[in-house]
């Protein structure tokens, strides 16, 4: 039967590799990705060129299952475009001639399909068709075999069609190397998602469909701020996302060498081709701020016809001194504590040539260099080091998102959800999964801006005082009560009694009326309490909760349909009003009852809470590592902030440290490596960066005038004319400040007690601190 369907033309293809690929071919390291990527381009080449008018443009992939044998295994990549006449097939299977131009193509047809089939193992076999062809047409490359030989004359084998308006390319390579078989075949799902990332703007917003064993490959989308998102910064607007299109003078390529050429050149500089096309040049794109931060995920992708090149790179976040040649290039974002960053991008520079591995473009050129200035600009991003350099203020991309969103404060001013007393980049995190995984509540950024906004928000509603009250206060008590005001005549007899409201028209008045609390809502689950909750949190002011018994509770909690839980904390009970609770902490506490009633388990209601704090709420622990992460963000703003008032006059400020203070400000200087000189940082100010808390306390004991009264604290000290009302103003700043120097620089074992009264602390001396931009330049 197999004879039957199969004949051999006698037909054969010359597919001599150059002598180049023959020196770099088991050189080039290619991982088992981008060995995939390498056969995925070429079909991705061919929907960009010519779009599929029947079918969207789909590449399938098939990977070895994991008990199979590296002997016996295969991996298929098949497309479903035009396909390629014999000519064709031969060119594009020559290793040193590539169908594909330098410029506005992804694949590199013969090197890179080489390198990749060769990595992955030792037998290559092509198949591909039109529409409209009677047959496939099939070669099959093996290796080992046409090294050995003198020749490298492949034999053409056609194989008849079902269906003549079949098209596409198939590529099966065979014989896998055992360690590229070991990666493939249990690497499934970390390949798709490393395809996922590269690919993402095909899949995205070309409608590329990509498969990896029958599983549709998912787009990694950007998780940023919407367009309309903004914060101030000293009086000026700085958005969350900047559109990058820039269009530069158009050139002629070079498709031998990749060399770009003035439009007056008829032939190659460098290589003397006269295969010279006049193309556009531009840099596309987008630059934002991510939804949430974080150590690794961050960066700027650079594309290059679609594919990522540079996935989440940060270099451009890096200044080198270009009158200091051999400096290494110092990195200045981000560097505030917690030292994770958001700043993201994709960036389209399709002109700028790529090594043949495609994870690196070629830094040396001039287009490259030219894409770092549009971006970043000539100087450093940070101001003072700018201005000691005899840069100006960078107004780059880059500089501008530097300037307003270099910090991580929680709230509006900086778009960082909190819980009202610290940042919740956990939570940001968790939700930006979710957000990846298509949950509709999580697409836009409400959630995240409703936490900022929240943090910026009273934790605790306070009612009115006790001499407003009076005002009224027959009036207000029975509106409180919702007792009617009293007529002056009876209602007649047989009046209808209105309708007692039901438990779920109670339950969707607290919803509309509430608003929900992002930072303690979410998913929360026990090993042995059943499948996971889905809690929200709504936060009740105005509106007194009732239990089903309509007794008036703090904390409200009900089953929802399915695992919905809703729980409804009211702002203005005495509990938190009068006793000082925290109306998170009762909700937790509401969750966990709630839990332990719903298993009928008999667990310590404490321990349940421990537990699910430190499963489902790892922001808000009370340990001295992150409270004294937030202490060292906390002293270094006041640093910043005292920084001018310094500069004033540096060495007589300089003259009240002490001695060894004054030698720890230089060793921590020394610590960073900084390329400044010690003696400029003493001359400028600067050395105030680096100074203990101690220190601070001091310079603030000596020259209380200097730092109070809205210059760096808002506290009032030059109005009062009683020495003991100026002391009393100090002395309660400087122990804010020093309980927040215990935390960041001893992180000792300490008791709860001593943890909270540091929380609060640092909390005390924040709401004390002007804003940066309040302080004049």
């Amino acid at each position: 039967m197999v004879d039957e369907q199969i004949s051999l033309s006698g037909e054969s293809i010359d597919v001599t590799p150059h002598p180049r690929l023959l020196a770099v071919l088991g050189d080039i390291e290619f991982a088992p990705w981008q060995c995939l990527a390498e056969l995925i381009d070429n079909a991705f080449d061919d929907f960009l060129s010519s779009p599929p008018k029947d079918v969207s443009p789909r590449v399938a992939i098939s990977l070895p299952s994991r008990d199979s044998d590296h002997r016996d295994a295969q991996v298929w990549v098949s497309d479903n475009g035009r396909g390629m006449s014999l000519e064709h097939l031969n060119n594009a299977l020559s290793a040193g001639w590539s169908s594909n131009a330098r410029y506005g193509k992804l694949g590199l047809f013969g090197m890179g399909f080489n390198i990749a089939t060769a990595r992955l193992g030792n037998t290559t076999k092509v198949r591909t068709t039109r529409a409209g062809d009677p047959e496939w047409v099939t070669v099959t490359l093996d290796l080992q075999r046409m090294a050995s030989r003198d020749n490298f004359l492949v034999p053409v084998i056609r194989e008849p069609k079902d269906d003549p308006a079949e098209h596409g390319t198939q590529v099966i390579v065979s014989d896998l190397r055992q360690e590229q078989h070991d990666l493939l075949s249990r690497q499934q799902s970390k390949i798709r998602d490393l395809l996922g990332d590269v690919y993402s703007y095909l899949l995205r917003d070309r409608h590329f469909s990509l498969l990896v064993d029958s599983k549709a490959v998912r787009a990694l989308l950007p998780c940023v701020w919407g367009e309309e998102r903004f914060v101030v910064q000293r009086g000026e607007k700085y958005p969350a996302y900047i559109e990058i299109n820039k269009e530069l003078t158009p050139l002629k390529a070079c498709h031998s060498c990749g060399r770009w050429q003035d439009l007056t050149a008829r032939e190659c500089e460098e290589c003397g081709s006269t295969d010279l096309e006049e193309r556009e040049r531009r840099i596309t794109g987008w630059l934002g701020i991510q939804r949430y931060s974080h150590k690794s995920d961050f960066g700027i992708d650079f594309l290059r016809n679609g594919r990522k090149i540079l996935v989440r790179d940060v270099r451009l976040f890096a200044w080198e001194d270009p009158n200091e040649p051999g400096a290494r290039p110092e990195v200045e974002y981000p560097i505030e504590v917690p030292y994770e960053g958001r700043i993201v991008g994709e960036i389209h520079i399709d002109h700028v040539r790529v090594n043949y591995q495609k994870n690196a473009f070629e830094y040396n050129t001039v287009e490259w260099k030219h894409v770092a200035r549009t971006l970043r600009g000539e100087g450093p991003l940070r101001p003072n080091i700018a201005r000691v350099a005899g840069y100006p203020t960078n107004e780059s991309p880059i500089g501008r998102l530097f300037t307003g969103y270099r910090r991580l404060d929680p709230g509006l001013k900086c778009l960082v959800p909190g819980d009202g007393s610290h940042a919740i980049h956990e939570k940001a995190r968790e939700w930006s999964k979710l957000f990846r995984k298509g949950e509709p509540d999580y697409q836009d950024d409400h959630i995240w801006y409703e936490a900022a906004k929240q943090h910026d928000e009273p934790k605790v509603i306070v009612p009115p005082e006790a001499s407003d009250t009076l005002a009224d206060g027959d009036g207000d008590a029975r509106n409180r009560l919702d007792i009617p005001e009293p007529t002056d005549s009876q209602p007649e007899q047989g009046d209808p009694t209105p309708p007692r409201e039901t438990e779920d028209q109670k339950q969707e008045r607290y919803r509309q009326s509430g608003s929900v609390l992002h930072d303690v809502s979410g998913d929360y689950a026990l090993p042995g309490f059943g499948n996971a909750l889905k809690v929200t949190v709504y936060a009740i002011a105005n509106t007194e909760v009732t239990d089903t018994n309509g007794e008036r509770v703090p904390v409200y909690v009900q089953q929802q349909r399915g695992s919905d839980v809703h729980v409804f904390v009211d702002f203005d009970h005495a509990l938190f009003t009068e006793f000082g609770g925290d109306p998170r902490e009762y909700a937790v506490l509401g969750i966990a009852e709630h839990i332990r009633d719903r298993r009928g388990s008999h667990q310590g209601l404490s321990s349940i809470i421990a537990e699910l704090k430190d499963r489902c709420l790892p922001d808000q622990k009370l340990t001295p590592s992150a409270l004294g992460a937030q202490a060292h963000a906390l002293l270094d703003r006041v640093r910043v902030i005292m920084r001018p008032v310094i500069a004033g006059n540096s060495e007589g400020f300089w003259a009240y440290v002490v001695e060894a203070e004054q030698a720890a400000a230089e060793q921590r200087f020394a610590q960073k490596g900084l390329d400044t000189d010690w003696q400029q940082a003493r001359e400028s100010g600067d050395w105030i960066l680096y100074a203990s808390s101690a220190a601070l306390s001091r310079l603030i004991q000596q020259r209380p005038g200097e730092f109070l009264d809205g210059r760096v604290f808002r506290a009032s000290y030059s109005s009062f004319t009683d020495n003991h009302a100026r002391a009393l103003t100090v002395n309660r700043l400087i122990g804010y400040l020093n309980d927040a120097g215990q935390l960041a620089e001893h992180q000792t074992r300490r008791r709860p007690d001593e943890l909270n009264r540091g929380k609060l602390s640092c909390r005390l001396l924040e709401a004390e601190l002007v804003d940066i931009e309040e302080v004049s330049p």
